[in-house]
């Protein structure tokens, strides 16, 4: 096997041992967001411990567009500290256990990843104007696949129409983290609430 650099290896507050950077992992759940990871990965293979790259990287604290109001402040809670009311994320809906972004005065939530998603996006399909992300739309129907949008959706407000998060990755210019998060979406039968049979193909999409 080739030899890791060892400026590759980080100490993470999540964990006791150093994390070493590894590109090819295949699929594996994030020990810091528990959502799913594919590909790269900061991991310790004694205690098969991983964490995606940005979560690994994500700082303390962090000012969004998509929580104007406040600045975030990053979260982790371990196993064994116990939840008193179930947290969900903001923006796509799902659980959100471990770590995470919280804004105390709004109880507002997010996955790291989701903290990733672009502002604004180029749709093939709507050529005509940018899509823009946002919690509300025109229509709580996607124009893509027809499916109920539940969570933050791609919206042209223009034109009143909505579009999921995961119905753009066939199109959309986002960068690594972000496609990340599209895969970290689809279903996992452990926590996921999702069912449109669209987001079993988000492992093979490609991003331009």
């Amino acid at each position: 096997m080739k030899e890791m650099s060892l400026s590759m290896a980080i100490q993470h507050f999540t964990h006791i041992h150093p994390l070493t950077k590894v590109d090819g992992q295949g699929g594996f759940i994030c020990n810091g967001c528990n959502t799913y990871g594919f590909g790269t990965t900061y991991r310790c293979v004694t205690c098969d411990y991983d964490l995606h790259d940005h979560c690994a990287t994500c700082p303390p604290t962090l000012l969004s567009f998509m929580h104007p109001q406040h600045e975030l402040q990053r979260v982790f809670r371990g196993p064994d500290q116990r939840q008193l009311k179930e947290h969900r994320c903001d923006i796509c809906d799902e659980s959100v256990e471990g770590l995470y972004y919280h804004c105390e005065p709004c109880d507002f939530d997010v996955h790291p990843l989701c903290t990733q998603l672009p502002q604004q996006v180029r749709h093939v399909p709507h050529p005509d104007h940018q899509l823009e992300l946002s919690h509300s739309g025109a229509s709580n129907t996607c124009e893509v696949c027809r499916g109920a949008i539940r969570s933050w959706r791609y919206k042209c407000g223009l034109c009143r129409l909505s579009v999921h998060m995961e119905c753009v990755k066939s199109s959309a210019s986002t960068g690594a983290a972000t496609q990340q998060r599209y895969i970290a979406l689809q279903p996992q039968s452990h926590h996921s609430q999702y069912n449109q049979p669209h987001y079993t193909q988000l492992h093979h999409s490609q991003y331009n």
